[in-house]
C-alpha cells in the first residue's frame, strides 16, 4: 500500500515530462522543433495527456494552450533544478501549489473505490493537472527529483528526461541524442590525429 502513492506520482512526472516535451522547447534530437499551433497543438496536447483528452471536458484549443502554459511552468521548474538552482526551483514550485489550489480530497467516482486527488469535483482538466503535477514535483522534490530530471545535455536538444536509472548518471533524453554526441566526439577525435 506504501508504494502506492510513490508509483501514482512518478505516472504523473512522466505525463509532466510528456507535456514539456510536446509542447515547449525550441529543439529536439539537434533539430528545430516546429510551432504548434490550432488543431496540431490540440492534437500534441491530447495524445501528451496518454491519447483521449478525457477528464471534466476533451481538449480544444483554449484548453490545449492552458496545458502549454503549464507545461511551460514545469519547465522552468526543470530548468532551475538543472541548473541546481533548488531554492528557485522550490519558489517556483511554491507558486504552483498556490496557483494550482492543489488541496487533498477523496473522491469516488461510480462505484470506484474512494481515492486521493489533489483538486475539488469542480476543476476543469487543466486545474485537475496543474494540481496533481505540482503535488507530484514537490512529492519527489526532497532528495528524488533533483537528480532524478534534467534537460538533454546533447547539443540542440532541449528535451527533458526522467533518469529512472539506479546509478542517477542519465545525461540525454535518449539514445538518438547519446548516439550524435558520440558520433561527434569521434568524428573530432580522427579528424584531430
Amino acid at each position: 500500500m506504501v508504494d502506492e502513492p510513490d508509483g501514482h506520482h512518478a505516472m504523473r512526472l512522466e505525463t509532466g515530462v510528456a507535456l514539456i516535451n510536446a509542447l515547449t522547447g525550441d529543439h529536439v534530437h539537434g533539430r528545430p522543433k516546429p510551432a504548434l499551433s490550432g488543431h496540431d497543438l490540440v492534437r500534441v496536447a491530447t495524445e501528451a495527456l496518454g491519447g483521449d483528452g478525457t477528464g471534466n471536458g476533451q481538449i480544444d484549443l483554449l484548453t490545449a494552450e492552458r496545458l502549454r502554459n503549464l507545461a511551460s511552468r514545469l519547465r522552468e521548474i526543470i530548468e532551475s533544478l538543472s541548473r541546481r538552482e533548488h531554492d528557485q526551483a522550490a519558489g517556483l514550485l511554491n507558486r504552483m501549489l498556490v496557483d494550482s489550489k492543489a488541496r487533498p480530497s477523496l473522491q469516488r467516482h461510480g462505484e470506484q473505490a474512494w481515492h486521493l486527488h489533489f483538486h475539488g469535483p469542480e476543476a476543469d482538466l487543466v486545474q485537475q493537472w496543474a494540481a496533481g503535477l505540482a503535488v507530484s514535483v514537490a512529492a519527489a522534490f526532497g532528495e528524488h527529483i533533483p537528480h532524478r530530471v534534467g534537460l538533454c545535455a546533447a547539443p540542440r536538444c532541449d528535451q527533458v528526461y526522467i533518469d529512472a536509472s539506479q546509478a542517477q548518471i542519465k545525461r540525454f533524453c535518449g539514445l538518438t541524442c547519446q548516439n550524435r554526441v558520440k558520433a561527434a566526439a569521434y568524428r573530432a577525435r580522427r579528424s584531430g590525429s
